[in-house]
């Protein structure tokens, strides 16, 4: 969902699959429209297309944090990511840099994602290894869900908790991956009266 007034969203999604694995990878700009589209592009498919033609994780994660600027008024990277590499058998990994943590879950309850912290090239990068079983689910998401509301319906916006509320409710109802994702995104809309304050992507991942 794109932000108010933008013709082009702020964040990018690519998803691409291997032989041996399926890759994610929501990046997001920063601030909006044009700018933030081509940083967020840019980075979404370097990561994806790195992973793909075999680079090894901590290759791909040390060239994102290499050459990711900062912006040197506001200290914000240019794009900030979210990347996961499931493999065939479930192996899953999941690295987070300045995105806000995945939600992680199975059939209708909220489950602890164990993470560790990474510090490359002074970049953080949250890091977590797990497997992926059948009713296991994961969802990755910009920060304009958290954002969702701020200054009207919720003075600090939507919140980490609140949404995790709100993914539990619709874990118990057993949504398909699009239809999850969809109502996530409505609820964001409604939040954001209709004018949404920053780009919103959701990707929902079940298994």
């Amino acid at each position: 969902m794109n932000k108010k007034g933008e013709e082009l969203c702020g964040d990018s999604i690519e998803i691409l699959q291997s032989a041996d694995s399926s890759v994610i990878v929501l990046a997001d700009g920063l601030a909006s429209g044009v700018k933030a589209n081509i940083l967020s592009r840019i980075t979404a498919k370097t990561a994806a297309t790195m992973l793909k033609m075999g680079s090894h994780i901590d290759e791909v994660i040390e060239t994102m944090a290499r050459t990711l600027p900062v912006d040197k008024v506001r200290n914000l990277a240019y794009s900030t990511f979210s990347i996961l590499q499931v493999f065939k058998d479930g192996r899953s990994y999941l690295a987070e840099f300045d995105n806000p943590k995945s939600y992680f879950g199975c059939g209708d309850s909220l489950q602890n994602l164990r993470r560790v912290t990474r510090i490359i090239d002074e970049k953080a990068i949250r890091e977590a290894h797990f497997h992926l079983k059948e009713g296991n689910w994961l969802l990755i998401l910009s920060n304009g869900v958290l954002h969702a509301g701020i200054g009207a319906i919720w003075n600090f916006g939507w919140g980490e908790i609140q949404v995790g509320r709100f993914i539990k409710k619709l874990a118990a109802a057993d949504y398909e991956a699009a239809d999850w994702a969809g109502e996530i995104t409505a609820q964001c809309n409604l939040l954001y009266g209709g004018l949404p304050g920053d780009d919103v992507s959701i990707v929902v991942v079940k298994a």
